[in-house]
């Protein structure tokens, strides 16, 4: 138990200690184990092809030695004295200095002096038939026994009278290596090891490269993070990149800015909020006070100015706490399958009296096959009650409002037009925000509550839809939004993807009749 706390407190501790630390300890534990790993491998490699080498050259020239031995074997029945056969010094340079006066005296090799010259030079050992050393160079390894598979694989055999009495094989075959072999070995593995280091050490200088790439980032895109937690949204960060650092800043960035856009409406919903909640509590209290000091007299006219005064703020009341629950996803629906003509029928008809004593025309585009739609119809006919009082409010004397609905591929697009003055560009993207106005000097009277926009948003969106707005200023602006069709009707499966549908007939019908919509 007490090494697994230790452990456990070592990872605490570790979780404590800077990420860039913790990468460069990951960096050097690998460039370490690689170099460990990539020496000792080379070093490996190195001596077995180095032996292999050495045991193929000797088994290239060890088996002229053979008769000279196997007439030893047959003369003297056993291999006691071989030693003398050669000598008794079988040092390579002694075997070399021997071959020179050998051949300066009489210019030929005997075969004594041949296997003088091959045993010395390549370090080859003769083992009896069981495989005990009896011949070897260095007297290192006499009497020791040869593994047989090293006899099968690298040993050449000496037979008298049809059966095995001996076997040349190379020393290194065994691993063992002479002086000059284990220096050359020693050589080449030092020169192993130096470019391993200089490969672990370059390989380091690109890892820190790499990795004030990867901190500094996030060393910035901290900082930004902490001044956004003090309250500064202005906060952001640059963008180098397109891998997982660059769009984790442009997700940053994205996030700073609808923070501090939420905080800016924040800030001016709750002015706007305390201005239309002032207004009519203001118009109120100052009727009532003026009856009470006997200014005004409680005539019918006074009395109906206070009522009308508080069915609005009623209305505001009853319109935040509908947005409300919208946004939280709580506003029940009773949902229906209807035909969705009927709904847009009724809506127009209610609207139509408005319209016809402003001398606004309203036409009404429906199709002749039905339009199922699963939807609650009295949420639907509020949503398009807004877009025609939104519409009614900016289309001046003589206008003209067009209703449209139609299918489309799975869908129900629903559109309100009108011949209004149009939206500037840069309000486009604040139409549906509550209480945004595009006007800074529209009032109530002229603009309403401002929240008619922001709710059919959000009950188009509750009914699985999408409401849009096109515009431009002086040709007037459409509002549309789209309801899938209720399953089991023909085309439902077919639905398009979001913001599918014809663009040029869109763009058409938006020039045939444009609107002016702001903000309900």
């Amino acid at each position: 138990m007490i090494p697994l706390e230790r452990l456990r407190r070592g990872l605490r501790r570790l979780g404590d200690v800077p990420l860039s630390v913790k990468l460069l300890g990951v960096i050097l534990g690998i460039i370490l184990i690689g170099v460990l790993v990539s020496t000792a491998l080379l070093n490996q490699l190195t001596k077995e092809q180095f032996a292999r080498f050495n045991t193929l050259r000797t088994l290239t020239y060890a088996p002229t030695l053979v008769p000279l031995f196997a007439d030893y074997y047959a003369r003297f029945g056993s291999w006691e004295g071989i030693e003398r056969l050669l000598g008794e010094d079988l040092d390579a340079s002694q075997a070399m200095r021997r071959m020179h006066e050998w051949m300066m005296r009489d210019h030929t090799m005997s075969p004594e002096m041949m296997a003088y010259m091959i045993i010395a030079m390549y370090d080859v050992m003769l083992a009896d038939g069981e495989g005990r050393i009896v011949l070897d160079p260095d007297r290192a390894y006499l009497g020791q026994r040869v593994p047989v598979r090293v006899l099968e694989r690298a040993g050449i055999p000496i037979e008298v009278g049809g059966r095995t009495v001996g076997w040349l094989v190379s020393a290194t075959a065994l691993s063992l290596f002479n002086p000059l072999e284990q220096e050359f070995l020693r050589s080449v593995q030092r020169s192993i090891l130096v470019a391993a280091l200089a490969a672990g050490t370059i390989a380091l200088l690109l890892g820190g490269l790499f990795l004030r790439q990867v901190i500094a980032p996030l060393r910035r895109l901290d900082e930004a993070a902490r001044r956004l937690a003090h309250g500064d949204l202005s906060q952001r960060v640059p963008v180098h990149a397109r891998d997982e650092l660059g769009r984790l800043a442009e997700t940053f960035n994205e996030m700073a800015a609808r923070l501090q856009r939420s905080e800016e409406l924040r800030r001016r919903m709750i002015q706007d909020i305390a201005h239309e909640l002032r207004t009519p509590l203001t118009v109120i209290q100052g009727n009532l006070q003026a009856i009470l000091d006997g200014v005004f007299e409680p005539t019918p006219e006074t009395i109906a100015s206070i009522h009308e005064e508080s069915l609005l703020l009623s209305r505001l009341i009853h319109d935040l706490r509908e947005l409300s629950l919208a946004e939280a996803g709580e506003l029940p629906l009773h949902k229906q399958r209807v035909d969705l003509r009927e709904v847009v029928r009724r809506a127009a008809t209610a609207v139509q009296p408005r319209l016809e004593a402003k001398g606004v025309e309203l036409r009404l585009e429906l199709p002749e096959e039905p339009l199922p739609a699963e939807i609650d119809p009295q949420r639907i006919r509020q949503v398009l009650l807004n877009l025609l009082s939104n519409a009614e409010r900016y289309t001046p004397e003589g206008g003209r409002i067009a209703l449209r609905a139609e299918r489309r591929g799975g869908e129900i697009r629903v559109s309100v037009s009108d011949s209004g003055p149009g939206i500037p560009p840069e309000d486009l993207p604040y139409v549906f925000e509550r209480f945004w106005r595009g006007d800074k000097a529209r009032t109530r009277s002229s603009g309403g509550t401002g929240l008619g926009l922001a709710i059919a948003k959000q009950l188009v969106e509750a009914h699985g839809g999408k409401i849009e707005v096109e515009s431009a200023p002086g040709r007037g602006a459409t509002f549309m939004f789209t309801l899938p069709l209720a399953a089991g009707s023909p085309g439902a499966s077919d639905a398009p993807d979001s913001g599918s549908g014809s663009e040029s007939e869109s763009e058409s019908e938006s020039k045939e009749a444009p609107s002016a919509l702001r903000s309900a």
